[in-house]
């Protein structure tokens, strides 16, 4: 039962430096995106977002999409899914109608 005993003492020694059902991750639920009255910029959990940096977002998304999207690899296929979902959550966050009308 040596392997037992070992079994234990990593469990303690994991417990104890605070390893456990705490240190899963927690889902993080966005909070509503609201557009600031200027309707250059938006707050997004707690963060103001100007409407230049969403862009630019879209642009660098859109630039790792082309460049991975080009490549034989399927994990480079799977990551360029993800940019494209970005891609379109940007979309639709800059063709919404109260952040365009700016």
């Amino acid at each position: 039962m040596p392997g037992q005993d070992r079994e234990e003492l990593i469990f303690s020694l994991a417990k104890s430096m605070g390893v456990g059902e705490s240190q899963k991750p927690k889902t993080v639920i966005p909070s509503a995106v609201k557009p600031t009255a200027e309707g250059n910029s938006i707050f997004a959990n707690g963060h103001r977002i100007t409407k230049s940096t969403i862009e630019q977002s879209k642009c660098y998304f859109a630039a790792q999409y082309r460049k991975l999207s080009s490549m034989d690899d399927e994990s480079a296929t799977e990551l360029a899914a993800l940019f494209e979902v970005a891609i379109l959550g940007i979309n639709n966050l800059l063709e919404d109608k109260k952040f365009s009308e700016q």
